[in-house]
């Protein structure tokens, strides 16, 4: 039927001031119905982070006016009332996700306000792995898109906090392999994890054991997905900038991993916003290698020769990215 509306369309039986309601009709445009309930949710989910947020600002404001006690005591009311919030309300999607990451965020200020209070003498990064340590059943089995982004967030935080305090004891192998070599590990794990569990449980009877951890939609893949694309680009261009002897496995890296990340989401996943990432790496690379090896100086001349090249491969990347738009609906449809 989507397909079928564009097809009218184009064949002229459906008159230009009657596409957009016959869009609608055929779910390709949100009605104004569709608006309004999103509209809501988002104030509703904007508005209980403002409060989470709040608190942890009032406590860092009024810090040396309260007493200790008081704080642990607010806190803890504040984490229970989330939870129970999040029980009596798990029925409304919206409202239990916000509720979720408001107690998320809770937990957070109250480890940080246990670290402060006792001077347990343990350096950030270690808040930041307990605090994704402590939320990870909850991760896991909320089936919650915001709370997976969430915690790649903390672990990235974590991550870079530790390689940050540890330069000494590992810089000398992250001088010479890049520091993102860590970070496109992690991601891409947590991103091969967040897809898997983001697949059909009918898909095999190894994922159908799982199907409780399943995630209703795509966009925590797919922010993921974004994250990796950007660690992906940094490695391509260390491959051509970087004159070392971890230039060519870099490069060997980022082709691999180019090739993958097109064959998965062009004809597994179907994800035309992931492809457009591709795309865009691709282009960025190609730009850079061209800057690098070909127009060298990047005199007047140069660089007109790059802004050419840019307009040409931009309207080749629109017209593949409209071309694989149209397939996808063809294949979804067949």
């Amino acid at each position: 039927m989507n397909q079928s509306i564009y097809q009218w369309i184009k064949q002229g039986l459906i008159k230009p001031e009657q596409q957009q309601t016959a869009l609608q009709l055929a779910g390709e445009r949100p009605t104004a119905a569709a608006w309004l309930v999103f509209s809501r949710n988002l104030m509703l989910l904007l508005g209980l982070l403002s409060l989470a947020f709040g608190v942890v600002f009032f406590f860092a404001f009024n810090w040396n006016e309260m007493g200790r006690m008081y704080k642990f005591a607010a806190l803890q009311v504040l984490l229970v009332l989330s939870f129970v919030g999040y029980y009596f309300k798990s029925q409304s999607f919206w409202l239990s996700q916000a509720l979720l990451l408001v107690a998320v965020i809770v937990l957070g200020a109250l480890l940080a306000l246990f670290g402060q209070t006792y001077q347990t003498g343990a350096d950030p990064w270690q808040l930041f792995a307990t605090w994704a340590l402590l939320i990870t059943p909850l991760v896991l089995f909320s089936r919650s898109e915001v709370l997976w982004v969430f915690w790649a967030l903390l672990i990235n935080t974590g991550l870079g906090l530790y390689l940050y305090i540890q330069h000494p004891l590992l810089g000398s192998v992250f001088a010479s392999a890049g520091w993102f070599w860590p970070f496109l590990l992690v991601n891409t794990s947590l991103l091969i994890l967040v897809e898997w569990i983001s697949r059909n449980p009918d898909v095999t009877n190894l994922h159908r054991k799982f199907s409780l951890l399943n995630l209703k939609y795509r966009w925590a893949a797919q922010i993921l997905g974004l994250r990796v694309m950007y660690i992906l680009t940094v490695v391509g261009m260390h491959a051509i900038w970087k004159s070392s002897s971890h230039q060519s496995i870099n490069f060997i890296v980022y082709l691999a991993m180019m090739v993958t990340i097109f064959i998965y989401y062009r004809y597994k996943a179907k994800d035309l916003l992931l492809l457009t990432a591709w795309m865009l790496s691709l282009i960025v690379f190609s730009l850079t290698f061209l800057a690098y090896f070909i127009f060298d100086g990047l005199d007047e001349g140069g660089l007109l020769l790059l802004a050419i090249c840019l307009i040409g491969m931009t309207t080749f990347a629109v017209q593949w990215i409209k071309k694989t738009h149209e397939l996808f609906k063809m294949e979804v449809s067949s």
